[in-house]
């Protein structure tokens, strides 16, 4: 009897200190226990686009429904209409609208190759929405206001938690491929995905 007590002892103690830890807030639950974010970004990239610059689109996930997106692109001639186009449905329509795209510079191509995600705090569609219409509305400019400019605008139009976040440098300077391949992932999103 006395050797089953100082095991159970042994146990309990362990046991009663993690649970004292946890109520404490010294220890939270695991990252899959808790809620899982309600919004959701991805970037779309044509690396071969622009001449080898890459070329970039978005897409956004309506955090109130369960499957809608928003997506879109600005300034690609294989991506018509070139002045920005915007369109809705779910993951599998915005998927494969990327998925279909011809490259007319290489041989028609798959355009779209990849897209990297992250999730977020939610997400505002009307004031993404908004930025699109304000981007587009400035007028396409290789070094100013690009397909760059205009996921980027509508990530951190979407997303208070993107618009903060000093790891999303500005687009400028930047071109879409450095832009997905660097500061992305040290941005801390998802791992690059093949389309």
């Amino acid at each position: 009897m006395k050797m089953y007590g100082r095991r159970m002892a042994r146990v309990t103690a362990p046991v009663i200190g993690a649970l004292a830890l946890f109520a404490s807030g010294a220890v939270t639950a695991p990252l899959e226990a808790q809620a899982a974010p309600a919004g959701r970004v991805c970037m779309f990239e044509a690396p071969d686009g622009a001449y080898g610059a890459g070329h970039a689109a978005f897409a956004i996930k309506a955090p109130e429904k369960t499957n809608h997106w928003i997506y879109g692109s600005f300034g690609s001639t294989n991506d018509a209409p070139v002045n920005g186009w915007i369109n809705g449905g779910t993951w599998e329509k915005a998927r494969g609208h990327f998925t279909s795209v011809r490259d007319k510079d290489h041989n028609n191509a798959r355009y779209y190759t990849r897209y990297r995600c992250v999730n977020t705090r939610g997400g505002d569609i009307k004031r993404a929405q908004s930025w699109y219409t304000t981007v587009k509305n400035r007028g396409y400019n290789v070094a100013t206001n690009n397909c760059l400019h205009m996921s980027m605008a509508v990530f951190k139009g979407y997303s208070e938690t993107l618009r903060k976040d000093t790891r999303l440098k500005s687009a400028t300077r930047w071109t879409p491929n450095d832009y997905y391949n660097e500061v992305l992932p040290a941005a801390r999103w998802e791992a690059s995905h093949s389309l």
